[in-house]
């Protein structure tokens, strides 16, 4: 992939992710207590398992931060041809305080501190999961010889 493809697709892909996490935090209490429900249900049919539906969000809640972590050090890096780790971190966290704030305003939810704590740490998997895989494949390049 070129460069600016690269970096555009990073960008794009940067985007989107913040747009979903808005659109889902702005959904009313009674329609994100649907969509997990419903969410929960089929993974149950599907597990055969019982799940609790308080850890089912709590884990859509840090999967959607750790892919925010993730794709937003890949865009510092695809724009910047650096890692800035702290950098992307602060910004997801930024981005998650902002998202609790949000849902203060949106009928049925509330901002939660437990919450904010969970989307800081899934930002913090996923700079460090970028920040991992980028070191590996630049210790391997270097063992090949190539840059």
């Amino acid at each position: 992939m070129s460069n600016k493809l690269y970096r555009l697709f990073s960008v794009i892909v940067l985007i989107v992710s913040a747009s979903l996490i808005f659109y889902l935090s702005h959904q009313n209490g009674e329609e994100s207590s649907a969509s997990s429900g419903s969410f929960h249900l089929f993974l149950e049919m599907v597990l055969h398992m019982n799940i609790s539906e308080s850890f089912l969000r709590t884990a859509a809640h840090f999967c959607e931060y750790v892919f925010l972590g993730f794709v937003t050090v890949n865009c510092v890096f695809a724009l910047r041809g650096r890692l800035n780790p702290f950098g992307s971190a602060v910004f997801g966290t930024v981005y998650a305080v902002s998202d609790e704030i949000h849902q203060i305003f949106v009928p049925g939810r509330a901002f939660q501190l437990f919450d904010l704590g969970v989307d800081f740490a899934g930002i913090i998997t996923g700079v460090l999961l970028f920040s991992l895989t980028n070191l590996i494949i630049v210790k391997i390049k270097e063992r090949k010889g190539t840059k």
